[in-house]
């Protein structure tokens, strides 16, 4: 059971904290934010919070039996559902959450449910939850934590309160960095590569990393001065990760958009890739606006599929760039 606690969540934190000390806790809490800023492990401290015997002011007293229960994963009073082998969270998952709500607190206490990503729950299972937000039992709390919050049902949102969280500043993002992470990298190119988020960093921006992404960089550049084709472009770039490839050909699709549109050099997050943003921006907005469409519609497809055809959406993503 992790209990991280992250600089960048003391406002969220604090605000909790408050409610909950002067009796005005709701039943139900909503966490969103882009992806990577640590919502589920702040939703996840909060559990503890509540079900620890002697918390202090900011967490757990990791020493007491509800503590040494939770970090076992056997705590009685606790639930964590997530999409496990699935790409969804299955209406058997909610029922099985349904029939333990309804059962006395094992341990006398608070009883704790973290959904996360709660966008997973399709129409049946979140349907079947409703039921539960509409009616919750006692001394419940549930804590949904989603990334896409308009995937939601609008009746699942409205019955939480919301909890927003946004990307720490700069200054906050690089000295959690240098602190917690072995990074040999511009940690400011880092950050804007990795939308903000500090965990995003730890985790993905390294060498291998830049290195893929200037390959990715480099096809796209040959591709649109007209000196590669699609095809052999999608070919040399067959053995990286689809979504990878994607989420670098959007992130240079939307600088090349800004451009177009007139903002700072400095609002451009590939800053190392200035003159191939710039090359992406010929076409104009018009054209930009529909490859960045088809990106998100092939990212939509590859989470809704178990087996997509990577190629052939490469492929076709490299052809409308090419024209």
């Amino acid at each position: 059971m992790t209990n991280t606690a992250f600089p960048w969540h003391s406002t969220q934190w604090s605000l909790v904290r408050k409610q909950f000390a002067n009796d005005r806790r709701p039943h139900s809490m909503l966490l969103t934010g882009p992806a990577d800023l640590g919502k589920r492990e702040f939703a996840i401290k909060l559990a503890a919070f509540l079900l620890c015997s002697h918390p202090s002011e900011q967490e757990q007293c990791h020493n007491c039996a509800q503590c040494h229960l939770l970090q076992a994963g056997t705590h009685p009073d606790y639930r964590y559902v997530d999409p496990e082998d699935s790409k969804l969270i299955k209406i058997e998952q909610i029922r099985d959450l349904n029939g333990w709500l309804v059962q006395t607190s094992q341990q006398g206490g608070e009883k704790v449910v973290v959904i996360y990503p709660a966008e997973k729950m399709n129409n049946q299972s979140a349907n079947a939850l409703l039921k539960s937000l509409e009616e919750p039992t006692p001394n419940t709390l549930f804590v949904l934590v989603s990334d896409q919050p308009s995937r939601l049902l609008p009746t699942i949102r409205s019955r939480c309160q919301s909890f927003q969280f946004t990307p720490p500043d700069v200054a906050t993002a690089v000295s959690w960095l240098e602190q917690n992470a072995e990074i040999h990298l511009d940690l400011h190119l880092a950050l804007s590569l990795a939308g903000g988020s500090p965990l995003k960093v730890k985790r993905d921006i390294n060498d291998d990393f830049l290195n893929r992404r200037a390959e990715v960089v480099t096809m796209l550049d040959s591709l649109v001065a007209h000196k590669i084709p699609a095809l052999a472009a999608a070919a040399g770039l067959q053995k990286q990760d689809t979504r990878e490839v994607i989420q670098i050909v959007l992130s240079l699709i939307n600088d090349a958009t800004k451009i177009c549109l007139g903002s700072d050099v400095q609002d451009i997050i590939n800053q190392d890739h200035l003159e191939v943003v710039r090359r992406l921006a010929e076409p104009g907005e018009s054209f930009l606006f529909g490859a960045c469409d088809q990106l998100l519609t092939t990212v939509r497809e590859i989470e809704s599929s178990a087996n997509p055809n990577s190629q052939l959406l490469i492929e076709s993503i490299l052809i409308k760039l090419s024209v």
